[in-house]
Parts: C-alpha cells; structure tokens; sequence
C-alpha cells in the first residue's frame, strides 16, 4: 500500500448507549434451560448429569444455577427426573439458596480453598451414595470442553479433577456407563445454549453495550505519552467482571512473560 495516499479525516462518533440497565434472566428462561437439558438427557439415556464448575469454567453450571462457585469448586447433580442437587464448598454454601433452579445442598470441604476447615467431612463417595448415583446406569460428566479428536474416544475424556471422577467410578455400579456431556450445552445445532430466546440476547446485550463502550472509550484516549494502565483502565464498566484477559499493549508484547497493561508508555 502507498500510504502517502492515505487520507486521514474526521468522522461522526458511533451512537453511545449508557446507564443501559441490565435485563434479568427470567424465572421462564431458566426453566426452558432446563427442560432443553432434560430433553437431551431424554433422547441420549443418560440417567443424570455431573456438571463441575471452578471460577474460570463454570458457564455450564451457572447456565442453570445463575451462579458460578467463586474461588471454590461446586458440582450440580441434575436427573432426568428434574431433581437436581448441588455439592459446594464452605463459601459456597450460602448460594444455594440462591440457585436459579432449587436443589438440595451438599458439603464438601474438598471444594473449598486450600487450608480451609475441614469441619463436616465426609467423602465424595458417601455423598454420591447419598444422591443414589448407584443405582443409575448412564452419567454424563461435563466440564466446559468438548472434545473433538478425531483418532480418539472423546467421550472418554473428562476435564474435571481426577479426585472428582474417580470418587464417580467408585460410587457407580460396575455395568454403569461414564461420559463426556459437554455436547448436550454446546454440540452442534442441538445444544442448549447453542441458541438463546429474546430475554438472554436482551440479558447478554448489557455486557456487549458496556464492552464495546469500553473499546470506543479506549481508542479514543489513544495519544502519545498515554501508559498501558492508563488505557486498561477504560476497558472495565460498572463493577462488571471481564471474561477475557484486558490487553492494553504498547510496544513490544509478554516481556518478561507479562499478560497484563504495565506503565509502559
């Protein structure tokens, strides 16, 4: 390109839309999330679903809950019944009153974080027993992958601790069939949460109106001088928590194998 062609010239600003409230999920929404699910479980065999969930990977699990167990680890037990139950950890305790579908509650100290007490407990074996895990005869386990090899068994594959899928082996009878799941959220066409209903496009516009301010507002303090932190700082709104990391990058990228927006001016 001959850049000396180039000609620079001002433009109308894109349309802003701020103080946009977000949109709840409804109570409706929740229960098609739900009876999507069940239907899947239905025309698979699977007698229930084992859906992990940490602070990073817990999109599956909060499709349901509405929550995600910050800092800890949780499991939702979900039958093809419709009954479902949830295994959290200390800090997590309190948000099961709170789940967006009710479950019972279970505690495992084994999902909290490291050193916390250890006051109630009890295997995980004894708690699957508790949820009659073995008197089922198809579980689906399901992470947040999908896998996807093509000289491999990929429902084989399971993406959560191996303490957590080996107390599943020991809990379940000996002719039980174990699976990766994943596909049932988000395989092909046929996936839950492949599509979305006019209240979750409604509910996921919030968080796409304040991204995409966030980058006009970035640009737009773009000038010489300006230091990466200065320009992250723009890339966040309204306490809202990033999904991805905030990359604000002058110069030469991952010095010293930094991820993050440095003074760097």
């Amino acid at each position: 390109m001959d850049f000396k062609t180039v000609k620079l010239q001002a433009i109308p600003a894109p349309q802003g839309f701020p103080d946009v409230p977000p949109v709840p999920l409804s109570d409706a929404t929740i229960q098609t999330r739900k009876d999507k699910l069940l239907t899947g479980m239905k025309a698979e065999g699977f007698d229930a679903l084992i859906i992990y969930a940490d602070k990073e990977h817990g999109s599956n699990f909060e499709y349901l809950t509405g929550f995600i167990p910050r800092f800890e680890e949780g499991l939702l037990v979900l039958k093809k019944s419709g009954e479902a139950a949830v295994i959290l950890g200390n800090e997590n305790l309190k948000m099961a009153a709170h789940s967006r579908i009710p479950v019972a509650l279970k505690h495992s100290p084994y999902f909290s974080l490291p050193n916390q007490p250890m006051d109630n407990e009890k295997p995980l074996e004894a708690l699957f027993h508790e949820l009659g895990l073995q008197n089922l005869t198809r579980i689906g386990l399901v992470g947040w992958k999908m896998f996807t090899a093509t000289h491999a068994d990929n429902k084989q594959f399971f993406d959560l601790p191996c303490f957590i899928v080996d107390a599943i082996r020991n809990s379940v009878s000996a002719c039980a069939v174990i699976e990766n799941a994943a596909h049932l959220f988000i395989g092909g066409d046929n996936g839950a949460r492949i599509t979305n209903n006019a209240n979750e496009i409604a509910h996921y516009e919030y968080g796409a109106n304040l991204a995409s301010t966030c980058m006009l507002n970035a640009m737009n303090a773009v000038e010489p001088g300006i230091r990466e932190a200065e320009l992250g700082h723009y890339l966040t709104a309204e306490g809202q928590y990033n999904t991805v990391v905030t990359i604000a990058a002058a110069g030469q990228r991952f010095e010293k194998a930094n991820l993050y927006p440095t003074y760097k001016p």
